[in-house]
């Protein structure tokens, strides 16, 4: 297996005094207030929680157990991708539009589904060097349930779908947080971003930073019951799901923003996460989604930080107990889902909400370059073997309620991004 090793992104300065960014540069700022505490005590709980159901199982036959396939898309999916871009009110010249080179869609249940939500995508090319686990390519992608959608008293949490890139099949696996070491519960975030590090995958809880889940440690569960999550009548259950992920960890930053995250001068909104091979080391790449411009300094613009990942552990690298930003950014756009960097340059895949939206492609300092992206494109994942930038629309419906149909797995090559 291999390692691509480039100079890392250059560091700013921790000290430096942030600056309002220029109308369509990334600049530089201080990243000092974004460090982040580790805590991996729910690891004893996790590790006791797997003992106590003696069922741990592996990735490959979670997808050996794969019970729904992707499908080549209607037309109505295909829409959503960045080649039919249709907007006249801003329009873009022809060598401004993109175009996928691959796609899925999901089958009709969860593409029509109103109530779990796609968001973070990740794979098994930032889980390893050589782009497979095992013997497996994998494709994740992370969806939220909306309880009240949804008609339940409590949110389900987060499932994620292991998609088998060979054969096309799929399976959800739902999130779980021990609470003890014979229960657990589902996790309540909107896991708008994920990255999967070795055995660890890492997926943003909006206002608190990064909770981090074990690969290696599934669970399997009964079906019997999809009414109940966790142990019920001397049995485990998980909302009928066969799967759950424990959590092993948190990454917390000191200060919680307000629900719904709100821009602060020391904290964070961790809206997508997305690994960099190209640094030196590795790091994971937060970004910060924010709906408009401020003012105000402190604030102004969405913030893009880069951590430093431990090569060994796939842990983040800790400077006294700290995870410590190697390297802080705003950036000019709002309205920012994914955010990807490879080689020193930023990609900024704006979302929309029935409309063809955009994609931003620059380096610190210099001009951003405007392309077209998808309806409602989510989270960015680099698969660098095959230089595709994937992404996950989210839109089955519009705000207003009316179906549209416009969930898409695709990758667009990084190349022709700038």
């Amino acid at each position: 297996m291999r390692r691509f090793w480039l100079p890392l992104l250059a560091a700013v300065s921790l000290t430096s005094t942030p600056a309002l960014a220029a109308p369509d540069q990334i600049t530089e700022r201080d990243g000092s207030a974004f460090s982040l505490t580790a805590d991996w005590s729910l690891d004893a709980r996790a590790a006791a929680l797997t003992t106590e159901l003696g069922t741990r199982r592996p990735v490959s036959e979670v997808l050996n157990a794969a019970n729904r396939s992707t499908n080549s898309c209607s037309e109505s999916r295909k829409q959503a991708q960045p080649e039919y871009y249709d907007r006249t009110d801003i329009p873009l010249p022809a060598d401004k539009i993109l175009r996928s080179s691959a796609r899925f869609c999901w089958d009709d249940g969860d593409s029509l589904v109103s109530y779990w939500v796609p968001q973070g995508v990740s794979g098994s090319s930032d889980a390893d060097d050589d782009e497979l686990w095992g013997s497996d390519r994998v494709l994740l992608v992370a969806w939220y349930h909306d309880k009240g959608k949804a008609g339940t008293h409590e949110s389900h949490g987060v499932r994620i779908s292991f998609v088998d890139r060979n054969t096309g099949k799929y399976r959800h696996v739902l999130l779980a947080e021990p609470t003890s070491n014979t229960n657990f519960k589902p996790v309540p975030i909107h896991a708008g971003g994920m990255a999967w590090l070795g055995r660890y995958l890492y997926m943003a809880d909006t206002s608190r930073g990064i909770r981090v889940f074990d690969m290696e440690r599934i669970l399997e569960v009964s079906t019997a019951r999809d009414d109940v999550m966790g142990l019920s009548g001397g049995s485990y259950y998980a909302y009928g799901y066969r799967y759950v992920l424990p959590q092993v960890a948190s990454y917390k930053q000191s200060i919680v923003p307000a629900s719904p995250c709100l821009p602060q001068a020391n904290a964070l909104c961790f809206s997508s996460l997305a690994l960099d091979r190209s640094t030196a080391p590795d790091t994971l790449v937060v970004g910060e989604y924010r709906d408009g411009r401020s003012t105000d300094p402190a604030v102004e613009g969405g913030r893009v930080v880069h951590y430093p990942v431990d090569a060994s552990t796939r842990k983040l690298t800790l400077s006294g107990g700290k995870a410590v930003p190697r390297t802080a950014v705003t950036i000019p756009k709002t309205n920012v889902q994914g955010v990807q960097t490879w080689n020193g340059r930023y990609y900024l895949g704006r979302s929309s909400a029935d409309k063809h939206s955009f994609m931003f492609s620059g380096g610190v300092g210099a001009a951003m370059t405007t392309y077209s992206w998808a309806v409602g494109g989510e989270d960015l994942y680099y698969e660098h073997g095959s230089g595709l930038v994937w992404t996950a629309t989210e839109h089955a419906f519009n705000g207003s309620g009316t179906q549209i149909d416009k969930r898409v797995v695709f990758g667009v090559p990084l190349n022709t991004m700038g």
